[in-house]
């Protein structure tokens, strides 16, 4: 990679893991609902002046239930019942290897021996992380970030329909879908007051959370991710995602305390190992 590109991923990947932390502050302003809405109202605000890519409804939607709002409510769910946010970045990335799983089931995609053992060796780590975690409330957390991982996986082939299309321009567009379902499902979990009180109280935590995470995470974020893979091959620039859990854990651990040690520890290095033979493999596949 060229220098600037370097240090274009290396933003990326800071960006994309303080994020974590900042979702985490934000769960204290805002219910998951109301938060998964308001972000995607303010992130597709952008189609104004941002043309319809070159791809169908149907991979829009797809993209909007499932990588956008399935993914994100599920993952503030997890983090609101206590999850904390570097093991939340680390357990959301199992969506490469499921991503592996559904294509073999839905769309007859033939995986590599080294790809189904790195899902089997992440899958190890998560067995381990399920052990290290404290509590039935924890274990459910986990569970429900799978859960997000999963409707990231299932996004994901959604979002190949739309190859070769500006990244920006799918994801602004892709926005218009989760806020209606979103707003409505938090009408009727949390009532008017909450769903709204972005608008009918705001603060200034939640003013910059909700900055954050459309305008960095989502709009340069994403402009930079597309002008990545428009650069160099994808397995060449998917691997800067294993970046992100990084950042994020050493974020997560200087702002609110998180602590990763003992079996903990050697369960992240687990799920990051699987993920990343998943990758690699892949990388090999391609070429």
């Amino acid at each position: 990679m060229r220098p600037v590109h370097i240090a274009l991923s290396l933003l990326i990947a800071a960006t994309w893991g303080l994020n974590f932390t900042v979702i985490r502050f934000g769960l204290d302003e805002f219910t998951p609902f109301s938060f998964a809405a308001w972000r995607f109202i303010l992130g597709a605000l952008p189609v104004l002046f941002i043309p319809r890519p070159a791809a169908s409804w149907k991979a829009l939607a797809g993209m909007g239930l499932f990588l956008f709002a399935g993914q994100f409510v599920f993952l503030f769910f997890a983090m609101q019942a206590g999850l904390p946010p570097g093991l939340s970045s680390v357990l959301v990335q199992l969506q490469g290897p499921l991503t592996l799983v559904l294509a073999a089931l839905f769309l007859k995609e033939r995986a590599t021996a080294a790809q189904w053992g790195g899902l089997a060796v992440a899958m190890v780590g998560v067995v381990l992380i399920a052990r290290s975690v404290e509590g039935s409330a924890s274990i459910l957390a986990v569970a429900i970030a799978l859960l997000s991982a999963l409707s990231w996986a299932t996004g994901n082939l959604f979002l190949r329909e739309t190859r070769g299309a500006p990244v920006l321009a799918v994801t602004v567009w892709a926005s218009l879908i989760p806020p209606l379902p979103l707003l409505a499902a938090g009408i009727l979990h949390d009532g008017w007051q909450l769903t709204f009180a972005p608008i009918l109280a705001p603060t200034w935590r939640g003013t910059f959370v909700l900055f954050y995470t459309v305008v960095p995470v989502m709009w340069l974020g994403y402009w930079i991710w597309g002008t990545l893979l428009r650069t160099y091959p994808a397995a060449k620039a998917g691997p800067v995602s294993l970046l992100v859990p990084c950042c994020a854990l050493v974020f997560s651990s200087l702002l609110t305390g998180e602590t990763i040690g003992g079996l903990r520890l050697i369960a992240v290095a687990i799920v990051l190992g699987g993920v990343a033979l998943g990758i690699f493999a892949s990388a090999r596949r391609i070429r």
